[in-house]
């Protein structure tokens, strides 16, 4: 039985010898005179050369030692230590979808503890990143590395920014065993994957609450980055048991005169475009309609307007003063205001006088905000966009989605902020809705599609 040893990781690529057999997706480098693979085939690459006899004898995992560590203390529920049993019966590749609030990050640390490898944590924010720094100190009990928000700590356990993997992972992706994704569904897009095609990681756990559409475009790269769905559960499986119960109420506002007269000026355009579009190529979509308006002044204008439209009824002044009811009704609940834009929340934050956490906000700020709010101190934060995701804020009972920008998934994400389960606690949602505008129709869509997922 012949051994190929002649693996490399370089660059972000493994370099392939004379004696490793010939895989799909190689590509031949006439720099080095050698063949490359892509450094996130690395697995298929050891299994293909393993059926073909030839066992990889690398320096990659000689360099990961395991160390794996009692997970007993972590006290997983049912569902997560299910979730946990999927993903190594994929060979530990794969995607966990579970619902905000239901505990990602507890399965997450059983996957570091049970493989006991070295680790890169990937998150979206430097929020993020914060938390799971917080968290994995607090549980593994040794030094954590950082890379992003202005530190390069490398450590066997470190967390990484998104950005920060998709600059440097070519050059540190050697060190890590298992690639954790929290919020893999970014990925979908396509956006910045070599974060992901740079490492080598033989195992690989993705997390979200909202994961692509299934044989989606979005889920088929995620299927080659990370691996495939291999547990899934949603809300309704877990609402009143593992999370808080929740009552969602949604209140529709109405333009005042002045608001839908200009309303219906910014939306005039697009929408005759619109139509007269779709009557030409009737089977197009919406994305062909966007990249035609694109190529003209007037169609660009008439982009300009409409964006213009749905941001004056994502917050009119209908809502900013039912912002002010509400925040005095729950002025004893800790709540949270998501908006659409940032300079909406600071417009909340100017009304009530409460916190806003905002994409400039530095991490010493955001951490102290996040503190006062969970001991008491503060009794609202407002938030654009940068509390959708992966923030633990169990204390909070109240939201209130003035508006959103992002669709579906973003809205799963704001509800989950308040479903985090405290003793007693009865979660409360308002849905602030814009009646006539494009901002009531998204909800209604959300509505429609919701009722066929469950139909």
């Amino acid at each position: 039985m012949l051994a190929a040893r002649a693996v490399r990781f370089d660059r972000g690529t493994l370099e392939l010898g004379p004696e490793v057999p010939h895989i799909r997706g190689e590509q031949w480098d006439r720099r080095s005179s050698s063949r490359r693979l892509p450094a996130h085939r690395f697995a298929e690459l050891v299994a293909c050369a393993e059926a073909a006899r030839q066992p990889v004898e690398d320096e990659l995992r000689l360099g990961w030692p395991a160390r794996p560590r009692d997970t007993a203390p972590l006290q997983l529920r049912s569902y997560q230590r299910e979730s946990l049993a999927a993903w190594s019966a994929f060979d530990r590749r794969g995607v966990i979808v579970l619902p905000t609030g239901a505990g990602k990050t507890r399965v997450a640390l059983a996957a570091i503890g049970t493989t006991g490898l070295p680790t890169a944590v990937l998150c979206p924010t430097r929020a993020l990143a914060a938390a799971w720094l917080t968290e994995l100190t607090r549980w593994l009990e040794e030094p954590i590395g950082m890379v992003g928000d202005g530190e390069r700590r490398i450590e066997r356990v470190t967390v990484m920014t998104f950005e920060s993997a998709f600059r440097q992972m070519d050059a540190l992706g050697a060190h890590f065993g298992l690639l954790v994704v929290d919020e893999v569904h970014h990925f979908g897009s396509g956006a910045r994957v070599e974060a992901l095609e740079a490492s080598p990681a033989i195992a690989r756990l993705g997390l979200t609450a909202t994961a692509p559409e299934r044989g989606s475009p979005a889920s088929a790269r995620l299927d080659d980055l990370v691996g495939p769905v291999v547990f899934e559960m949603g809300y309704g499986e877990l609402v009143g048991t593992h999370l808080a119960p929740v009552e969602i109420v949604r209140i529709q506002v109405r333009l005042d005169d002045e608001e839908g007269s200009a309303y219906a000026a910014q939306t005039r355009a697009f929408g005759e475009l619109r139509r007269s579009f779709f009557r030409t190529y009737p089977g197009a979509d919406l994305a062909t309609l966007l990249r035609a308006l694109g190529r003209s002044s007037e169609g660009l204008q008439a982009l300009r307007d409409h964006a213009k439209a749905r941001q004056l009824a994502s917050f009119p002044r209908a809502k900013r003063a039912l912002v002010r009811t509400l925040l005095e009704r729950h002025r004893e609940d800790r709540t949270i205001v998501f908006t659409a834009l940032a300079e909406s929340a600071y417009e909340v934050a100017a009304d009530n006088l409460v916190a806003v956490i905002a994409a400039e906000t530095s991490a010493r700020e955001r951490q102290s905000i996040l503190q006062r709010f969970r001991a008491g101190t503060l009794r609202a934060i407002a938030s654009a966009r940068v509390l959708n995701e992966g923030i633990d804020v169990p204390e909070a009972r109240v939201a209130i989605i003035v508006a959103g920008t992002l669709g579906e998934r973003e809205h799963v994400q704001r509800i989950g902020r308040v479903l985090r389960p405290a003793p007693g606690k009865q979660a409360l949602v308002y849905e602030l809705l814009t009646a006539g505008t494009t901002d009531a129709r998204r909800a209604a869509l959300r509505g429609r599609r919701a009722a066929h997922a469950t139909a």
